[in-house]
């Protein structure tokens, strides 16, 4: 004799658990790019704080080479630079950054809001 009230429920039981998994991939792959967002960032304020150490050049210089180094490795992505600024701070040249990184799901993962900097000391 077959027993049909338990028939199909492990069945329910996997798709729940393959869903949650898989949300559980996509939200870990969120962080994994947001990660790679944040360095490509850091990167970019830390080529251009290279630009603007030569005496001749300014901290304009430090800015187009910043912005030309996150437009070439993360154009396209969730990131988004709120305000991009070099300066001089004495015998230093300062690159700041506010950045927002776009969750992709914004009701369980919040959007990460950062603000980056480098320095180097100029020659001379």
């Amino acid at each position: 004799m077959r027993r049909r009230g338990e028939r199909g429920f492990t069945t329910i039981q996997y798709v729940v658990a393959t869903g949650f998994s898989l949300l559980l991939f996509v939200l870990v792959a969120n962080l994994l790019v947001d990660l790679y967002e944040r360095g490509a960032v850091r990167d970019a304020l830390d080529e251009g704080v290279r630009a603007g150490v030569p005496v001749a050049a300014d901290a304009d210089d430090c800015v187009v080479r910043a912005r030309d180094v996150v437009r070439s490795i993360a154009s396209g992505s969730s990131l988004r630079i709120d305000d991009l600024s070099c300066a001089r701070d004495g015998d230093r040249i300062v690159a700041t950054a506010r950045v927002e990184l776009r969750s992709w799901f914004p009701l369980l993962l919040p959007d990460w809001r950062l603000t980056l900097r480098a320095s180097a000391h100029r020659e001379g």
